[in-house]
């Protein structure tokens, strides 16, 4: 189960709007079908329910040889065994925790949202499924998971707190998130394509935890969008290690053995060889950012097929489904997702320098934009109007003083010329005498 489910919802249950008893859901929780034909069914449906013809997934999926008779009877089984484990929880109680609501429900258990009495604080509560109690894979894998997350501190890494058992029910208890998983961001984003910078962001975050980890020689093993919490902060955190592999504990887990996501798995893994180191999550992590940025997995059809295709065919251009995507961006993912993993970024620090690259060279651009009150717009009109009316003041006195000047100026010539005709009629005056 996918410590997204502390949070949410499977993603999937969110975006169809089904309930985790869904035939559908539970064929894709056990890897029977992916998501992708699970949608394609779900309109097929749909389409013949339009033509007046009622057909079950169940019949669908047999039509199309999808799922064998026995898959089918499995997932039947599953249901009915959650539908009486999920009766029996409705009166759950556990020494110390207050539950106050089902979060999720997930392959191995269900995680409630609860207060811890002793911390008064919220905490994600995961508890295992009773169907898995007599198994000894199962229930082993279950609390391995506790103890090797609860010995990790990191701010990239969902916290465990506390592990322990409730009568029949095996439960750990775990920082309960505020936030998105990277599988809600891609389904509400544009064409479901996330910005470049911001995908890119996530992964650098993802690198941090991957180092973090892989001095205690862990391997995630099922690094995928459903799994990367984003917190409302921005904070990333990766959750559900139901898959790990650690030399911390060897109880689990024998060579032949494939465990991890068809769409994200690293071919070595789908290979099932019991080399699989950090390489595997940084391909995991690669197939993660890809279906980030193009809003599709790399590869389609059914599980079998898809872990197949991880094994021997080469990366789809991500630009055949995004052709905006810069080539700096593509060099990236090829590195990150070569089938080799000795072609694979070894030195994280070298994959975290080239993310950081990606995301500074491509950040977006802050549009300009200047937004002017009209209260502003007035002062302004306010004050050129000021301004003119002050300018014309001063053109009217200056016409007013060459106006002046102008009268002087005449009067001047006025006195000048009467001065003139008394001197002539004076000098007129003496000759005649």
């Amino acid at each position: 189960m996918a410590e997204d489910d502390a949070v949410l919802a499977d993603p999937l249950e969110h975006r169809e709007g089904k309930g985790a008893l869904d035939f559908g859901v539970r064929a894709v929780r056990n890897g029977l079908l992916t998501a992708e034909q699970l949608d394609e069914i779900r309109l097929h449906q749909q389409a013949s329910a339009n033509l007046g013809q009622n057909l079950t997934i169940k019949q669908i999926v047999l039509d199309r040889k999808l799922m064998t008779e026995d898959q089918v009877a499995r997932v039947e089984r599953t249901q009915q065994q959650l539908t009486q484990d999920r009766e029996r929880k409705q009166d759950l109680k556990f020494k110390g925790y207050e539950i106050i609501s089902t979060l999720g429900e997930g392959g191995l258990g269900s995680v409630f949202k609860a207060r811890q009495v002793s911390m008064n604080r919220l905490v994600a509560l995961k508890v295992l499924h009773l169907q898995w109690l007599n198994d000894d894979e199962f229930r082993k894998r279950f609390v391995l998971e506790a103890r090797i997350v609860g010995k990790l501190s990191h701010q990239n890494l969902i916290q465990v707190y506390d592990v322990g058992r409730e009568g029949d029910y095996y439960y750990f208890s775990m920082e309960f998130v505020d936030g998105r998983t990277a599988e809600d961001l891609i389904q509400e984003a544009p064409r479901r394509q996330l910005e470049i910078s911001r995908a890119v962001d996530i992964a650098i975050q993802m690198v941090r935890a991957i180092n973090y980890y892989r001095d205690f020689d862990i391997v995630h093993r099922d690094i995928k969008p459903s799994n990367i919490m984003i917190t409302r902060s921005g904070l990333v955190k990766l959750g559900d290690f139901g898959f790990v592999k650690s030399k911390l504990d060897k109880e689990l887990g024998f060579e032949g053995m494939v465990l991890g996501t068809p769409d994200y798995i690293a071919p070595e893994q789908a290979l099932g060889k019991e080399d699989v180191d950090y390489r595997a999550d940084v391909y995991s992590l690669g197939a993660s950012l890809y279906h980030m940025l193009t809003g599709r997995p790399m590869f389609n059809g059914t599980p079998s097929r898809v872990m197949l295709a991880h094994t021997r065919d080469p990366m789809p251009d991500p630009r055949v489904y995004r052709p905006s995507l810069p080539e700096d961006v593509s060099e990236v993912l090829r590195r990150m997702l070569a089938k080799d993993p000795n072609q694979r970024y070894s030195n994280l620090s070298s994959l975290f320098v080239d993310l950081e690259a990606l995301r500074d060279a491509h950040k977006p651009k802050a549009p300009s934009k200047y937004e002017i009150g009209k209260s502003s717009i007035m002062r302004a009109l306010n004050i050129e109007k000021s301004r003119l009316a002050e300018m014309g003041d001063r053109i009217k006195a200056l016409e007013g003083q060459l106006g002046g000047a102008r009268s002087m100026v005449r009067m001047a010539w006025g006195a000048a010329a009467g001065a003139l005709v008394l001197a002539v009629l004076f000098l007129v005056l003496w000759l005649a005498l």
